[in-house]
């Protein structure tokens, strides 16, 4: 399509040539898609299609495609076919924006392996449920933080002491973040690391065969899905789940918040069964306590930003495409390293969160209670944390967005987060 219109052409036309970017990109026969469909719901279009269609959208049409659209998409008004050639029309003329995130920066190191870490200690097999939950003790970390190892699972989780903490960012910062406030958070205990696929494995042959009915809601993709390449856990002939080779330390991914939960309670002792609604996954005020510590600061390493030296983070590159493995760093990798010695609490995947997400929860007095979570149902689960696919900027320690419950994606993980009773 030309874009040498003074004026916009008619959005029927911008809808024609969306469906086709669209098609092109995603494979997607073009009679499947309408101006109606869903880019999420129903085009399965993830974080990481979502950044190849904005630069190919900017490319086509010469315009600049609003930085939050990647954050919009998961909101409860899903975006449509239609409202991305609305937004086209809108922003027509503003020109093509450099976005070195995405565009003719070099390639960053694509193999985790390379990065000094800790030994893995998440476990394979299965653990026996009639076993009750133990936090043994361990050696601290590095930092001299008070560290034990899960039975279940054989995580390692740090002990975050209780104290009286800075949420969210002053004014300049998107809206859902303001204002900076103060919360007491009471002490507990956070992963030290992502949970790894083979640990998600050890879960579900752990809990067998009834899990099977559950499964398809936890994690993977439906029928035809172009993401099923990048799944990492199949089920063999003899009924038991395997991790892809290659894939053993890497972050679970392609997991629902439904997965993330029902792991979670499996991991804490208690009835996964409950998954819809109950969670142990980290509350949004203990992540971000846990991500930068009791002061405000930008990153987890502080409010310097070099982001791309400290985290995976911006690897993605315009038309890069993955025919084997993604380039996830192992969960143990010494990367995005916050003030507990927790890994990855900026870059490689999002963690889901307990709360649903709502933009204005800050600004409400609720925030601002001892253990503030957002209980108050929205369609929409928190998520923290940036990934290998983003910029750095999307990786600070205050930056908030989420997704559907159902939703899955391949920058998209998860951690658990233990009241400090488990010690008791």
């Amino acid at each position: 399509m030309s874009t040498s219109h003074v004026n916009p052409p008619p959005l029927w036309e911008l809808e024609v040539a969306v469906i086709r970017i669209i098609s092109e990109r995603q494979a997607i026969p073009v009679d499947q898609i309408r101006p109606e469909s869903r880019t999420l719901e129903d085009l399965h279009i993830d974080s990481m299609d979502m950044v190849e269609l904005i630069l190919e959208l900017e490319e086509q049409f010469a315009v600049s495609i609003p930085d939050d659209l990647g954050k919009r998409m998961f909101l409860r008004d899903p975006m449509t076919v239609a409202g991305l050639a609305e937004i086209v029309r809108h922003q027509w003329g503003t020109g093509i924006p450099p976005r070195r995130d995405w565009r003719g920066r070099p390639l960053p190191p694509v193999q985790g392996h390379a990065y000094p870490g800790t030994p893995f200690t998440q476990w394979d097999g299965c653990h026996d449920s009639l076993q009750k939950v133990r936090l043994d003790s361990a050696s601290p970390t590095s930092g001299g933080h008070a560290q034990f190892r899960r039975s279940t699972d054989g995580m390692r989780c740090v002990l975050l002491p209780e104290a009286e903490v800075e949420l969210g960012s002053d004014a300049g910062a998107p809206d859902d973040e303001q204002p900076r406030h103060r919360a007491r958070i009471s002490a507990f205990l956070m992963d030290a690391e992502p949970v790894s696929v083979t640990a998600f494995a050890r879960f579900l042959n752990s809990v067998g065969a009834v899990a099977n009915p559950h499964a398809p809601r936890w994690f993977g993709v439906g029928p035809g899905d172009r993401r099923d390449a990048h799944v990492q856990i199949r089920q063999s002939p003899r009924r038991r789940w395997e991790v892809r080779t290659g894939t053993e330390h890497q972050p679970m991914i392609l997991v629902s918040w439904f997965g993330a939960a029902a792991y979670s309670l499996w991991a804490g002792g208690r009835d996964w069964a409950h998954y819809e609604t109950e969670s142990l996954l980290p509350t949004e005020a203990q992540w971000e306590y846990a991500a930068r510590g009791a002061a405000a600061r930008e990153f987890p390493w502080g409010d310097a930003a070099d982001v791309e030296s400290r985290a995976r983070v911006g690897l993605h590159r315009h038309r890069r495409s993955y025919p084997d493995l993604l380039p996830l760093a192992p969960v143990q990798a010494s990367l995005g390293m916050s003030p507990w010695d927790l890994h990855h609490m900026a870059g490689n995947v999002w963690h889901w969160c307990h709360d649903w997400y709502a933009p204005e929860f800050y600004r409400r007095p609720e925030a601002s209670l001892a253990n503030p979570v957002q209980q108050t149902p929205t369609g929409i689960r928190s998520e923290r944390g940036g990934s290998w696919v983003g910029p750095g900027a999307l990786a600070r320690c205050s930056y908030r967005r989420g997704r559907p419950p159902e939703a899955v994606g391949r920058c998209l993980g998860f951690r658990c987060a233990l009241p400090a009773s488990f010690l008791a």
